[in-house]
C-alpha cells in the first residue's frame, strides 16, 4: 500500500509541475529552483556517450531541434540509423517508465515495425579510469533490448540530474522507398507522460550493398565464456550458447576470428585431419564471413619446443595438416576466403623472426598465393633480425607503425600484400582505443582509418577477455593486471553474457551475448566505410578527399560527431550526383 501511494503521488506531481523537452544543454548546468520532481525527454545523435550526470564534451547535437522536439536522420537502403532518446529527471525516482514508439511512414508507406528496436543503455560504474584521457564515472556500455518498463532512480537532490539514455536503433531495408518517414517516441511513468521526440527520418536513393568488403576480426576466448556461463565447453548448451555469441558479431558486420572446429591425430604414419563441427562452417558460409584463418599448427601431435627449425618428421606433419585444410576448404567452397596465421605473434627477437619465416615457407610451400598473417609490420626494428618479405603476404599492423611506416606499407601494398591493423593497448591517445571511458566517435572512425590507410580491414584480439573479473556487468575493469595502459575500462570486452541482464538491469535475460555501444560504432562506421568503396568505384579522387577531411592520420582525426556526419553527407551527396 506504501508504494502504490508514493508512486501514485510521483505521477501527480508529475502532471502537476509539467515534463517538457528542455534543451539537454541546459541540463549541465540545472537551476536550483527546479521543482523538486521534473522529467525532461530529449535527443541525441548516435556517436555521443550520455553519462549518468552530463553528457559528451563534443556532443552529437546537431540532430535534434530542442525547440521542436525533433530528432532529424538522414539513412541510405540497407542501412542502420540509431540515435539515443534521453531521459533526464531531477529529485525522486521514477518507476515505471515506458518507451514506446510509433510506425514511421511516408505517404502510407511504412517503415517495417521489426526494424525500429530499442535498447536499454546500462550504466557502468567505471571506477578507475583508463590512462591520462579516461575518466571516471557511470558510463554507458552494454545496449539491452528493452522489453519491460524500467526504473529512472532519484538523485535525492532537485539540482542534479539524472540521465538514462535509450538506444534507438532504426533499420532501413534494401527495397524500402526513398522519402521523408515521420514517426514519435513517446515517454511515460505511470501511465503519465513525460515527454515526446518527432522522427523525421530521410531515406535516401542508395543502396548500401548485402556484401560486405572489410573484414573486421573480432576474437572471442571460449574458455572465458564457458566459465562466465557455467558451462563445460565441450557441451552441447554451450555450443547453443557460442552460437549466439557468434552470431551477434555478424549482426555487427564483424567476422569472428574463431577457428571452423578441426581435430587432427595421426593413424600410423599418417596425419589425418577431421572436422567435427560442420555447424560452424555452415554458420560461417551462410553469414558470407569474410575470411577464415587457420592455425597451421598439426593438432593432436607434440608441438615442437621453442622456435627451434622443424625436424623432417615435424615439417612433414606441418605440410599434411596445411595440405588437408586446403583441400577440405576446397572442397567446402571456401578456399578463398582461407588464410593462416603464422603462430608466433608480435615477434620481437631475431630467433622469432627465423621462426615466422620457418612456418611462411613451410605453408607457401604448398601453395604460394594462401594468404599467410603475422602480426607485424612489414619493416623490422632490428635490421640484424632479418626481413619478412616473400615469406608471409598479409600483415598485421600495429597502429602505431600507421603513423610511422606508412611509406612502407605502401610499398607492400603496391607489391600486392594484403595489410590490416589492430588496435591495442599500448596505443594511447590521440591515436582511437575501444575504451569504454573514450569517446564515442573512436571506434566511429576506426573504419574510416581503415580506408585513410588502404587497409583490407582490422583486427581486435578478443571482445571476451574476462579472466580478470568476476563478471563485465559488476566490473568493467577488465585489465588490471599487465602494465601495458592498465587500468582499462573495457580493454578486451566489447560484450556481456546475457543470462545476468536480469540480475543487472531487471530487462529480460538474452540468451548468449548483449552488444555494446562499442560495437554500434564500429557498425557505423563500416557501413559508411562501404559507402566510401562505392563513391570510390566511380570517383576514387572523391572519396579520398572527403575521407581526408577528418582523417589526416591516426593521430590527427576528427572525433567531434557532427563534423564527422558532414562528411557522411558528402559522400551520399557525390554518391548521388554519380547517378
Amino acid at each position: 500500500m506504501q508504494r502504490q501511494t508514493r508512486t501514485s503521488s510521483i505521477a501527480l506531481l508529475v502532471a502537476l509541475t509539467g515534463c517538457v523537452a528542455n534543451d539537454p544543454a541546459m541540463e549541465a548546468t540545472p537551476s536550483p529552483a527546479a521543482v523538486p520532481v521534473k522529467a525532461n525527454v530529449w535527443a541525441a545523435g548516435s556517436t555521443e556517450k550520455i553519462e549518468r550526470h552530463r553528457r559528451a564534451a563534443l556532443p552529437h547535437d546537431s540532430v535534434y531541434d530542442p525547440s521542436t522536439r525533433t530528432v532529424r536522420l538522414t539513412a541510405v537502403r540497407g542501412e542502420h540509423a540509431p540515435f539515443h532518446l534521453v531521459v533526464t529527471t531531477h529529485g525522486l525516482p521514477f518507476p515505471n517508465v515506458r518507451v514506446q514508439m510509433s510506425p514511421l511512414s511516408c505517404d502510407g508507406h511504412p517503415l517495417p515495425a521489426e526494424n525500429c528496436e530499442l535498447f536499454y543503455e546500462h550504466l557502468l560504474d567505471v571506477y578507475a579510469p583508463t590512462g591520462a584521457h579516461g575518466r571516471a564515472g557511470y558510463w554507458p556500455d552494454p545496449l539491452v533490448p528493452l522489453t519491460r518498463p524500467f526504473t529512472v532512480p532519484g538523485t535525492g537532490r532537485h539540482d542534479v540530474p539524472r540521465n538514462q539514455p535509450v538506444w534507438v536503433d532504426l533499420f532501413v531495408p534494401r527495397d524500402q522507398r526513398p522519402g521523408l518517414y515521420l514517426g514519435e517516441v513517446q515517454v511515460t511513468c505511470e501511465g503519465v507522460s513525460l515527454g515526446s521526440v518527432h522522427v523525421e527520418l530521410t531515406v535516401v536513393d542508395v543502396t548500401l550493398p548485402e556484401a560486405r568488403n572489410f573484414p573486421g576480426h573480432v576474437g572471442y576466448y571460449e574458455n572465458h565464456i564457458a566459465r562466465m556461463h557455467g558451462l563445460e565447453p565441450d557441451s552441447e548448451a554451450f555450443r547453443r550458447v557460442f552460437k549466439s555469441y557468434l552470431e551477434l558479431l555478424f549482426d555487427y558486420r564483424l567476422d569472428p576470428r574463431t577457428g571452423p572446429g578441426m581435430r587432427g591425430r595421426v593413424d600410423g604414419d599418417r596425419y589425418v585431419l577431421e572436422w567435427p563441427r560442420p555447424d560452424l562452417e555452415k554458420l560461417f558460409l551462410d553469414r558470407d564471413r569474410l575470411r577464415i584463418y587457420v592455425s597451421p599448427v598439426p593438432q593432436g601431435v607434440e608441438r615442437q619446443s621453442g622456435h627451434a627449425p622443424f625436424t623432417d618428421a615435424y615439417l612433414k606433419l606441418v605440410r599434411a595438416h596445411v595440405e588437408q585444410v586446403m583441400a577440405h576448404a576446397r572442397a567446402r567452397g571456401w578456399l578463398h576466403k582461407l588464410g593462416f596465421w603464422t603462430p608466433v605473434d608480435e615477434p620481437n627477437t631475431a630467433e622469432e623472426y627465423a621462426a615466422v619465416r620457418r612456418w611462411g615457407d613451410a605453408i607457401r610451400a604448398v601453395d604460394p598465393d594462401v594468404p599467410v598473417a603475422i602480426t607485424e609490420q612489414p619493416f623490422t626494428e632490428n635490421p640484424a633480425w632479418g626481413s619478412l618479405v616473400g615469406h608471409v603476404n598479409t600483415w598485421v599492423i600495429n597502429g602505431n607503425y600507421l603513423f610511422e611506416g606508412e611509406e612502407q606499407i605502401n610499398a607492400r601494398q603496391q607489391a600486392g600484400d594484403r595489410t590490416i591493423w589492430y588496435v591495442s593497448c599500448d596505443q594511447l591517445y590521440p591515436q582511437p582505443n575501444y575504451y569504454i571511458d573514450r569517446e564515442a566517435a573512436d571506434l566511429r572512425m576506426v573504419p574510416w582509418l581503415t580506408w585513410r590507410y588502404g587497409m583490407s580491414g582490422f583486427l581486435y584480439w578478443t571482445a571476451t577477455y574476462w579472466e580478470e573479473i568476476r563478471d563485465p556487468w559488476r566490473d568493467p575493469i577488465t585489465w588490471k593486471w599487465f602494465p601495458c595502459n592498465s587500468p582499462a575500462a573495457g580493454e578486451g570486452s566489447l560484450v556481456y553474457p546475457g543470462h545476468l541482464v536480469e540480475r543487472y538491469t531487471g530487462q529480460a535475460n538474452v540468451d548468449g551475448a548483449v552488444a555494446s555501444l562499442r560495437l554500434a560504432m564500429l557498425r557505423e562506421g563500416l557501413e559508411e566505410l562501404e559507402l566510401i568503396r562505392l563513391l570510390a568505384e566511380r570517383d576514387p579522387v572523391a572519396a579520398d578527399r572527403i575521407v581526408r577531411t577528418i582523417c589526416r592520420h591516426v593521430r590527427d582525426f576528427s572525433r567531434n560527431p557532427n563534423v564527422i556526419d558532414d562528411a557522411r553527407a558528402a559522400v551520399i551527396r557525390a554518391l548521388l550526383n554519380q547517378r
